[in-house]
């Protein structure tokens, strides 16, 4: 039986999807949350981030910035100064963003030091970030930290000069949210006036070495798994030309999956047992998932029998179409919001935050420095936008003006559906994700034109049960 994409492949989509969608409704979630702040020039954020990666990958692109190129994706020294200017400017300004001088003498670290060596750790960093920018440019990941660090000092500017304006004039939601669409279109067509409307693109060695051969991450990859009478065989293959080739064989014999299945549900139990009860960053839920998922990782490795034939006959099969760039964003998404998990629980900036979260008000009079958790808020939704910016522009090999306000839609439906709040955005976001992509697969005669109106649908059901939203209240 040859395996054919079902089910299984939109859900694998469906996670991706929602992995991207979360990297940017997770920033809109905290402003939205905690500044009270209906960001509509969120996605426009993301297209900003996208666009000054160029400026290390392709700034020969850039107009007035490729007066200093020296040819494709080469800039001479006066262009390395202005990129390590730029970088080391960005980490300093986020600092200063948290308290002005203070924060650079490390007002904002917790614990007593001297000033000196505040200011000395503070320019090490900056040092030791422009100069890795400058010296791994034009390779994507010296862009990627380039946008992370300069939209971590300019994205937090929109609170210090526009919203926080409005908001100690205690302004109604409604009038925030068209504040928030007018940054919109500034943001956007400040970005076509310097950069143009044409499509750009990165450029990226995309071949690394795997199993002794070149591996192109880009390209999608079939999982074929196939349901035999001896277990299970799960091969991971490539096309090459008009052929398919296997790059690598897994088979797993019933018993085999029977030891790690159960092994992975009794050492999932035992953690979340071990956790019901307690506070900290790791709870029951979250230890449980952890440790079934290592087992099963670790459990997978250890009996698999590796081959390079692919089942002719088989019960049933299935294929997954994806690539390793995707799978890749997943393991990303995953990552940042663990660190925004650690942050938020294990933290006195993450405590002040949640603090501020419930009543803005009560936090000030326990003596919360409220001004400073509203930059840091900002600056973490810069830093996402960042991230998620530069991911897109990479995912889908353009970058245009309309970038992030594509996703706008998707990412607020994933923020109200969630319930607006971080964790619930999160969720939110897998939810949309999951139903745009199980939709249109489920649904006969759907196009990929009616994902965002699934979504919706499924976002209208799901607040006529809950109108608070998924964790909403919880």
């Amino acid at each position: 039986m040859a395996a054919e994409t079902g089910l299984l492949n939109a859900i694998v989509t469906g996670v991706v999807t929602g992995s991207i969608v979360a990297l940017g409704a997770t920033g809109l979630a905290l402003v939205y949350d905690i500044a009270e702040v209906p960001n509509f020039a969120h996605g426009d954020l993301l297209t900003l981030g996208a666009y000054a990666a160029l400026l290390v990958n392709k700034p020969d692109t850039v107009p007035l910035f490729d007066l200093l190129a020296t040819g494709s994706q080469q800039v001479g020294v006066a262009g390395a100064a202005v990129l390590f200017v730029l970088s080391a400017a960005g980490v300093l300004g986020t600092v200063y963003h948290l308290g002005g001088v203070r924060a650079l003498k490390g007002s904002w670290w917790g614990v007593d030091v001297p000033d000196g060596v505040a200011l000395a750790v503070h320019g090490g960093i900056a040092a030791a970030v422009g100069a890795a920018v400058v010296l791994g440019a034009p390779a994507f990941e010296a862009a990627l930290l380039f946008s992370f660090v300069l939209l971590g000092a300019v994205v937090p500017l929109l609170e210090s000069l526009i919203f926080r304006k409005f908001r100690e004039k205690d302004v109604e939601l409604a009038l925030m949210l068209i504040v928030s669409l007018a940054v919109a279109f500034v943001v956007r067509f400040g970005i076509q006036t310097i950069f143009g409307g044409e499509i750009r693109f990165y450029t990226v060695e995309t071949t690394v070495p795997f199993l002794g051969g070149p591996l192109d991450f880009t390209l999608a990859k079939f999982f074929d798994f196939f349901l035999v009478d001896g277990g299970l065989t799960l091969a991971i293959m490539e096309s090459r030309g008009d052929a398919v080739e296997p790059l690598l064989v897994l088979s797993y014999s019933w018993l085999e999956l029977a030891v790690v299945g159960l092994a992975t549900a009794g050492v999932a139990y035992a953690a979340h047992r071990r956790r019901r009860g307690t506070a900290g960053v790791v709870g029951p839920r979250l230890a449980a998932a952890l440790s079934g998922l290592a087992v099963l990782a670790l459990g997978g490795a250890a009996l698999w029998g590796g081959g390079t034939a692919v089942p002719e006959t088989s019960i049933a099969a299935t294929r997954v179409r994806t690539s390793p760039l995707r799978l890749g964003i997943v393991v990303l998404a995953l990552l940042m919001m663990s660190a925004l998990h650690y942050l938020l629980q294990a933290t006195t900036l993450g405590k002040a935050m949640r603090a501020t979260s419930d009543n803005r008000t009560l936090a000030m009079v326990r003596g919360i420095n409220t001004r400073q958790v509203m930059m840091s808020v900002w600056i973490i939704s810069g830093l996402f936008a960042a991230i998620g910016g530069v991911m897109l522009g990479f995912l889908f090999s353009s970058i245009t003006i309309n970038l992030g306000f594509n996703l706008l839609l998707a990412m607020f439906a994933g923020v109200i559906l969630g319930g607006i709040s971080v964790y619930g955005a999160i969720l939110g976001s897998y939810v949309v994700g999951l139903a745009m992509e199980v939709g249109i697969f489920a649904i006969p005669g759907l196009s990929a034109t009616y994902r965002i109106p699934v979504a919706f649908v499924v976002l209208l059901l799901v607040l006529l049960v809950k109108p608070e939203g998924i964790v909403g209240g919880s």
